[in-house]
């Protein structure tokens, strides 16, 4: 060995311990970076110089790589945690949200409100002739509806917020995948697939993790260091091109359908989790989901409420009466599509009273409503046709298609009894309410200008409260369109139900975060900077860098010896 290479191994000995130093403070600079992996050197001894046939002496020491300490396979497995913890969080946060509008059990809700409506027609069954209490049932009715109402907007509005928040989603996973492809092109052109773009890589990381956030995520890397992202089996990155996402609106009803797709072709995305997942299920499950069940509560408290108001009598009947119902097609048989009616009308009848106001006498009068299904059933005009058969009485449609039944003069009033069909509740003659969903329903505004029209007896009893106790019983009265439950159930079901959905969305979060901090504990270890192992690396490496100096210093001065004697 000749003393230049001497030099040059002392040399290669600085340079790899100068490298390696640089690295474990490198470490150590970044040990609280987010997404930082830990770097190691890897050394090799240099090709050796053979200076006999036997006998081959080292080169010295060359720095081969620095590397990333990684688990792909426990990447991957951390960004479906994170993915699923993010579809779980939100759909958690929007069901909060839920049962803070509902605000169930406590004295500003829907079950209270609801309470307070019977409480009202039972006090007015104990004193039925009593103007104020008479009044009472009209403020509880029209608390309740408004009640309602506001819950049913204040559900819109939070349906509007996730759209919002899931447009929002959408965006913000298109950046990133801008940025994504933007560091592809970078990593290729650095390291072309060996590996050594460290920082960039660190950088493609923790992209791939936010977007992980949106959506779920597999990714495959190309020999040129590329890397094609996939939701399913499409990809949204392929060659280092961003294929990018979009969010499909679809009318449906009086609904928007929200649907992730493809933004190069529009093909479906089926996002497993993730918080556009979570928006896309929250939206379509949880807030349509509270939506339709109070619409379908509604409708059936409006028509049960109805069916009974309109067989009862007031202190005075009518004179004249318009139905709420507008009537698209009065030739359509009733219980058919064509006409578009909110509530089902059965085959049967109901008694139509008209009763002389100067002498009480009373005249009742059937009218049949055909609708067996053998030969022609029952129309709007059929209907009319037997009204208009009845003496000191006519019926037409308003210009606006609802049904108007008036008698011929003032000596006459017309009441109505025994309504086995639900055709009076459906037309709206002589109901409480009006409407037929959440979105609409209120008291009818016949009975807020005049309370002696409010129904609280039945079969013309003076006096009498049958039907106030009827309207009072639908607290508890098994109904068979609920399945042989009351409203009040109906109710208390959909608030127990949406308690246990709550519990289990909290569950299934509280166990997502569980797996996403082992395997973040794992992750650590394989790639986490230890300070105590950096210290020691920067002790020995440190020492090495010493010695090589020493062992170039001795060199030297074998060299100058060597010049001196010359």
């Amino acid at each position: 060995m000749t003393l230049s290479s001497a030099l040059q191994i002392g040399r290669s000995g600085i340079l790899a311990s100068q490298t390696a130093l640089e690295v474990a403070g490198n470490n150590l600079a970044n040990i609280n970076t987010p997404g930082y992996h830990r770097q190691t050197v890897s050394l090799s001894t240099a090709n050796g110089d053979q200076i006999s046939r036997y006998i081959t002496l080292g080169q010295g020491v060359t720095v081969e790589s620095i590397t990333r300490n990684i688990s792909e396979a426990l990447e991957a497995r951390i960004r479906s945690a994170i993915s699923n913890g993010s579809s779980s969080k939100t759909e958690v946060d929007v069901l909060n949200q839920l049962e803070a509008l509902e605000n169930e059990f406590t004295d500003v809700d829907l079950s209270t409100n609801l309470s307070e409506f019977f409480d009202a027609w039972s006090e007015l069954a104990n004193t039925p002739d009593d103007p104020s209490k008479r009044t009472l049932v009209i403020q509880q009715g029209d608390k309740l509806s408004s009640f309602v109402q506001d819950l049913r907007s204040n559900m819109i509005d939070l349906r509007d917020q996730v759209d919002e928040q899931l447009q929002a989603s959408v965006d913000s996973a298109n950046d990133i995948l801008n940025s994504l492809a933007t560091i592809n092109m970078q990593i290729a052109r650095v390291d072309g697939g060996t590996g050594s773009a460290n920082d960039l890589r660190d950088e493609r990381d923790r992209l791939l993790a936010d977007l992980s956030q949106y959506m779920n995520i597999s990714t495959v890397e190309q020999n040129d260091g590329k890397i094609d992202v996939f939701v399913g089996s499409i990809p949204l990155i392929l060659n280092g091109t961003n294929r990018g996402i979009e969010l499909e609106k679809n009318e449906a009803g009086d609904d928007i359908e929200m649907q992730l797709v493809l933004g190069s072709d529009g093909s479906p995305l089926l996002a497993q989790s993730g918080t556009i997942k979570g928006f896309i299920d929250a939206r379509e499950e949880h807030v349509n989901g509270a939506i339709d069940e109070l619409d379908a509560f509604a409708n059936t408290l409006i028509y049960e409420v109805n069916k009974l108001h309109t067989q009862g009598q007031g202190t005075e009947g009518f004179t004249s009466v318009t139905g709420t119902q507008q009537f698209a097609d009065s030739s359509a048989v009733l219980n058919s599509g064509e006409a578009f009616l909110p509530f089902e009308i059965e085959h049967g009848s109901f008694q139509v009273n008209l009763t002389q106001t100067q002498t009480g006498q009373q005249n009742s009068y059937t009218i049949d409503i055909d609708l067996d299904g053998i030969g022609a059933d029952s129309s709007l005009d059929d209907v009319m046709n037997q009204l208009n058969n009845i003496p000191n009485l006519s019926a037409s449609l308003t210009p606006n298609g609802r049904l108007m039944i008036q008698t011929s003069d003032e000596q006459y009033e017309v009441t109505f009894s025994d309504d086995a069909t639900g055709f009076l509740a459906t037309a709206g003659i002589n109901t409480y309410f009006t409407g037929s969903s959440a979105s609409d329903i209120s008291i009818n505004s016949v009975l807020e200008n005049n309370t002696n029209l409010l129904a609280v007896t039945q079969n013309h009893v003076d006096g009498g409260n049958t039907n106030a106790l009827a309207i009072a019983g639908l607290r508890t009265q098994e109904l068979d369109n609920l399945g042989g439950i009351s409203l009040t159930e109906m109710w208390n079901r959909h608030v127990e139900e949406f308690a246990a959905r709550i519990g289990q969305a909290e569950s299934e979060y509280e166990a997502d975060q569980i797996v996403s901090a082992n395997l973040d504990a794992q992750q650590q270890a394989i790639s986490g900077v230890n300070a105590d192992e950096e210290a020691i690396n920067l002790i020995s490496f440190q020492q090495a860098y010493s010695g090589s100096a020493r062992f170039l210093n001795v060199v030297n001065e074998m060299m100058q010896t060597l010049l001196q004697l010359l």
